[in-house]
């Protein structure tokens, strides 16, 4: 029983033992080390990539601000030539006018004077009249050249910062694809721990002389048929208490009991239980309360897939229950040869068609 409980801790915690299966190398030691530290790494990684998501984010805020200023500044730009050229236009039909055409409106304007004085103001106005002009089109000449420089600027960051959204997405593409490498080797190291530990119970269970072909024939909750061929009370026998509120805590406890005898209708963890009453008694030491009756117990909890099974979790077959250990293995109490022939024992949780499975926490 000592042994069958040493191979229920290694599958549990997974190198808390030194496990050193006949073909298993590297150990399952170094096989969690290396997963540990994958895993350590992917969340290194999956930190920087988040980092990296929100530079992104705020580079596309900050571009999408500037580019619509490059598009008010081209309409700005676009303006100002229009009424630099208008001047300008202006300007030459005044020219024009007052010059080329001929009509003497700038020389009437200048003989129409009445006296010296009226002859200076009215030679101030024409003056006036170009200088006017001239001050407009330098006006329009300045803005022009201020909002090119402007949209010369603004198209300088926009290049900028595509440039560092190329090389931002770039470094993304780098990092998801990183975590995705590794997240690939932690699933390659889980298989080669899960392969490692399955063949550790089956070499023990191998060594204590017994197969693993359970057949429950219990039917609702506790008519586990048949009784065991152990006896006596194990009253005696140290047992640690429960410690934690883990499904691997629940999974620990559970396995000290391997070897205590089967008993229809019993939930004694040491003087006989059935299949529902042992995983009702060992929830109740973590203060859950479950029914006596594996089909009632289903309801419990949630349901998970046999994939996605933890240490802990419920696995429920056709009229049977257990608690997974880890490793391809559960814990439980069966009345079926053959090892032992009746009792709480471990066995492969695949040993018949599993109908549900339930995670309490």
């Amino acid at each position: 029983m000592r042994k069958l409980c040493r191979v229920c801790t290694i599958s549990l915690l997974a190198g808390v033992l030194v496990v050193t299966p006949v073909s298993a190398e590297p150990s399952v030691n170094d096989l969690e080390s290396s997963k540990a530290a994958a895993e350590n790494e992917v969340s290194a990684l999956q930190s920087e990539l988040s980092a990296t998501l929100d530079k992104i984010a705020s580079l596309e805020a900050e571009l999408k601000e500037k580019t619509e200023a490059v598009v008010k500044t081209n309409e700005e730009l676009e303006e100002a030539a229009y009424q630099e050229r208008q001047q300008f236009s202006d300007m030459k039909l005044r020219i024009r006018y007052m010059y080329e055409e001929g009509d003497g409106s700038a020389v009437e304007t200048l003989l129409s004077a009445k006296s010296f004085s009226d002859l200076v103001n009215k030679a101030e106005y024409v003056q006036n009249v170009h200088s006017y002009d001239k001050q407009k089109l330098e006006e329009y000449i300045k803005t022009k050249e201020k909002v090119e420089t402007l949209k010369n600027s603004l198209d300088t960051d926009v290049e900028n910062m595509q440039a560092k959204q190329t090389a931002l997405q770039k470094e993304k593409e780098s990092l998801s694809g990183t975590i995705s490498s590794k997240q690939s080797q932690i699933a390659q190291l889980d298989a080669s721990i899960q392969d490692a530990l399955a063949a550790a119970v089956e070499e023990q269970q191998t060594a204590d002389g017994g197969g693993q072909d359970d057949a429950d024939a219990g039917g609702n909750g506790n008519t586990d048929k048949g009784s065991s061929n152990n006896s006596g009370s194990n009253d005696d026998k140290n047992y640690a208490p429960p410690s934690g509120g883990s499904g691997a805590a629940v999974a620990s406890y559970a396995c000290q009991f391997v070897g205590n005898k089967y008993v229809y209708g019993g939930s004694s963890l040491t003087n006989g239980t059935d299949c529902s009453g042992f995983t009702m008694a060992v929830y109740a030491a973590f203060g859950v309360s479950l029914p006596h009756n594996d089909s009632a117990q289903e309801a419990y909890g949630r349901a998970v897939s046999y994939a996605e099974a933890q240490p802990g979790d419920l696995i429920f077959y056709g009229g049977h229950v257990g608690i997974y250990i880890g490793g391809g293995s559960i814990v439980h109490a069966s009345n079926s040869a053959p090892y032992p022939e009746g009792g709480i024992k471990i066995s492969s949780a695949t040993y018949k068609p599993i109908k549900c499975v339930r995670r309490i926490f």
